[in-house]
């Protein structure tokens, strides 16, 4: 295997949410990667396996202030997510404004890599036009492309996000990632799409190495969409059960014993997403309240800042609003 093909192999893990497999994969196959530039994005992609982790300390010590500024990007997505997850208003601020200068810096407005890490801290901040601007000229790169396409379906312009597939399609038609920008714009667009979407990702999740939390979740959507409850709780759990996998595969490499199952099963634990799709479908199912109450809870203890939360949060505010107009006296 040459270094081309260690690296596709690589960004295409990383597309799936397969990040254990990505490290491993860079791991073993370094010594394969011989040019400067295949060990840069090695590392490039390393560490943001990492930050998909939540593996943050790990980037945040790794990366030395000489450090390529692809790198010393990522560190910055990855102090931002931590003191965003911590509540901590002051260093999140810092870092988007870190975020901002690195950008302005020389060419680093067209580099795909720190396009990528400062669109993500403004899109999370809810700038999504701003984000757009950095994105704007971007080449042929496909994850800028996804990025894009993930802000105009949160900007509800799916005609926008239907164009940027189209335009992708035209250059990338066969690459797993344009694939997946295609079913997530289904999903969007509704109808007989969602069961366009549905195959998309079910045909990613065949293989072992693939059905990861990320896919398991773009499936139980798609089930949820087509009315299927019983099959998207069913992905549901088996996400979960991956998620309790990598707990417990963390606590017994503390006690040096073996874990006898594949490394490729260890997903990222505490997924928010995960538990988001469990509330809705516990909902459309009609689950007891005390079920999806502790899954709002499990919620709130991962992510207390999840946009669902908030959504949640200003919602429950406006009718104790209301009701309060109808109190009796």
């Amino acid at each position: 295997m040459d270094e081309d093909s260690v690296l596709f192999a690589v960004r295409n893990l990383f597309a799936l949410g397969n990040y254990q497999i990505a490290i491993n994969e860079l791991s073993t196959s370094n010594r394969l990667l011989q040019s400067p530039e295949a060990q840069l994005e090695a590392k490039i992609y390393l560490y943001r396996s990492y930050v998909g982790q939540g593996k943050y300390n790990v980037v945040i010590s790794d990366v030395a202030d000489q450090d390529p500024a692809e790198l010393q990007a990522i560190k910055l997505l990855a102090v931002y997510l931590q003191a965003k997850d911590k509540g901590n208003a002051a260093v999140v601020e810092q870092a988007v404004s870190s975020s901002t200068a690195l950008l302005s810096d020389g060419a680093n407005n067209v580099n795909p890599t720190i396009q990528l890490t400062s669109a993500t801290i403004l899109t999370n901040e809810g700038f999504q036009e701003e984000a757009l601007k950095v994105l704007h000229i971007r080449g042929k790169s496909l994850e800028c492309a996804a990025l894009a396409i993930q802000i105009y379906i949160q900007m509800d312009r799916v005609d926008l996000a239907r164009k940027e597939v189209a335009n992708v399609k035209s250059w990338a038609d066969d690459a797993l990632l344009a694939q997946l920008l295609e079913a997530w714009v289904d999903l969007r667009i509704g109808g007989d799409k969602y069961q366009d979407a549905f195959y998309i990702f079910e045909e990613f999740a065949q293989s072992n190495t693939s059905a990861t939390v990320k896919l398991l979740n773009n499936l139980a959507v798609s089930n949820l969409a087509l009315g299927r409850y019983p099959e998207a709780e069913s992905h549901l759990m088996e996400a979960v059960s991956k998620v309790k996998c990598r707990n417990m595969g963390n606590m017994l490499r503390m006690y040096n014993m073996h874990l006898n199952i594949s490394l490729g099963e260890l997903q990222d634990s505490n997924d928010a997403d995960t538990l988001v799709n469990l509330i809705v479908c516990s909902n459309l199912t009609a689950k007891p309240a005390d079920v999806v109450n502790r899954y709002v809870s499990q919620l709130r203890e991962v992510a207390p800042q999840h946009a669902f939360l908030q959504d949640l949060d200003l919602k429950s505010s406006l009718f104790d609003r209301s009701a309060a107009r109808y109190a009796v006296a």
